[in-house]
């Protein structure tokens, strides 16, 4: 796969990402090729940061205090910084319902101020990227290059198109050493196809992204409001992430799901991967 180390897939809720991502790893493992896929939401995200808090040294000191008992737990999820240290909660939440207590959400990756949280991704992405360039194996992320971007940076920060697009450049500069292909779904309807998102999905989640997209920078600075307001922030990300995806020397295969058939989208990434 020339040297291919990377294979990223991206789109809005309910494009199929997930359904892709597994489809690309079925091809390779029949290709023999080693590949590791990392989901949405996967505490073992080798280039993104769920359920994980960013502490300062002193915070650090007082959570070790708090639950000395523990301590050897909080060490072995934990990573040093050269201002703090990166707690990994939910692995602790996982192993120690005595963390349960704690309000790691306000420190948590996704919650930090703009430069803070940017500086910490780009962090991770340079860190996975050099272990991704030493080895054998291809990575398959889902979502974190163009959506946990967009999400933050135009949803909870209202930043200007031209800055969202600046970011995901530099993002690229740093995987661009793994020869990069990015797979993008989306939907022409989006917003008639939406209904059959939201009956797939617990209404949970259905609450907490309305909030995200409507009540935070973006939703605010546009009085948007429930599942109407929440359709028309997504339609904007889809026309920021398809305008960066133009401008972006990265190859990409780009499927509009409203008009192509799953067993075209699959033929096409199939042969596509067969062909490189």
């Amino acid at each position: 796969m020339r040297n291919r180390k990377l294979i990223v897939v991206e789109g809005l809720p309910g494009s199929g990402k997930t359904s892709t991502a597994r489809y690309v790893k079925e091809i390779l493992d029949k290709q023999n090729i080693a590949n590791r896929l990392f989901l949405e939401g996967d505490l073992e995200h080798p280039a993104d940061y769920d359920c994980a808090a960013f502490l300062t040294d002193e915070q650090y000191k007082e959570l070790l205090h708090k639950h000395a008992e523990r301590e050897q737990l909080i060490e072995r999820h934990s990573e040093a910084q050269a201002d703090g240290f990166i707690v990994y909660y939910g692995k602790l939440m996982k192993e120690s319902d005595l963390f349960h207590g704690e309000n790691f959400d306000a420190y948590d990756v996704y919650s930090l101020p703009l430069a803070k949280h940017q500086q910490l991704i780009k962090s991770k992405w340079s860190s996975f990227v050099k272990r991704a360039a030493d080895g054998d194996e291809v990575y398959i992320l889902e979502c974190c290059f163009l959506q946990n971007p967009l999400t933050v940076m135009l949803a909870r920060e209202n930043q200007p198109q031209s800055a969202i697009a600046s970011y995901i450049h530099e993002l690229h500069s740093l995987i661009k050493p793994l020869n990069p292909l990015l797979i993008y779904l989306h939907q022409r309807n989006f917003k008639d196809d939406f209904s059959k998102v939201i009956a797939e999905r617990p209404a949970e989640w259905l609450d907490f992204i309305t909030w995200y997209y409507t009540e935070q920078g973006y939703g605010r600075s546009k009085g948007l409001k429930g599942v109407v307001g929440l359709l028309e922030a997504l339609e904007l990300r889809k026309t920021y992430e398809l305008a960066i995806l133009n401008d972006l020397p990265i190859d990409h295969l780009l499927f509009e799901k409203s008009s192509t058939d799953w067993t075209t989208i699959r033929s096409r990434i199939s042969l596509f991967l067969q062909s490189v």
